[in-house]
């Protein structure tokens, strides 16, 4: 069972309820009712900062539901190996990676037509810290990110396919193109193979 505010007095009742049992007011909520006003309850519970980062995603992920329909991915650019995308991977749960943030893409020959496009998000090291203090499933890529002076650091643990709708920039040929050296690139591939092959497979 999960409480929902009734509509009427805001009160906290069962999502079960049928009437408010403090104010008797009716609910006849569909089930897509019942769960927002579930989900409304359990986002007034946390932090005002993370209310306004998922507020946020919220219009954004509406806005990629009412685009998903007529999205075409071949008005975007072809995206290549070791190029780095500014892209939103949304608001997600425990230590997922979320948020507006850069990634390389690292998939071989992705078409134009596709939809989706695999990647390994990026991170920036923080004041206090190093690239000593890294995890080992970490890459160090040093300072690559345009217009930034902060040092990136690869996450090959979070490597996923990701809608092309999630691309913020670049999105045309047209638009300026920043891509990773090979050699991190191979860096990346190798973490990619120690971390998700067995080790008797590694050439």
């Amino acid at each position: 069972m999960a409480l929902i505010k009734c509509p009427e007095c805001s009160d906290n009742i069962s999502d079960t309820a049928k009437t408010c049992v403090h104010c008797g007011f009716a609910l006849v909520l569909s089930p897509m009712d019942k769960a927002f006003e579930a989900l409304k309850v359990q986002v007034s519970h946390i932090p005002l900062k993370q209310q306004s980062i998922f507020e946020q995603w919220l219009h954004t992920w509406s806005t990629y539901i009412g685009n998903e329909r007529e999205f075409d991915p071949t008005r975007l650019r072809t995206y290549k190996r070791g190029e780095i995308v500014h892209l939103h991977l949304g608001y997600n749960v425990g230590s997922e990676e979320g948020g507006p943030r850069y990634a390389v893409v690292v998939e071989n020959d992705n078409a134009r037509r596709s939809k989706v496009v695999v990647v390994v998000p990026l991170s920036t090291l923080e004041n206090n810290q190093s690239k000593d203090s890294l995890h080992h499933s970490e890459v160090y890529l040093g300072k690559i990110i345009p217009g930034s002076d902060k040092e990136s650091y690869a996450l090959p643990l979070h490597i996923r396919g990701i809608s092309k709708m999630r691309i913020i920039k670049p999105r045309r040929d047209e638009h300026g193109v920043y891509k990773i050296s090979p050699e991190k690139l191979t860096e990346i591939d190798n973490k990619i193979k120690t971390l998700f092959t067995h080790k008797n497979h590694l050439t």
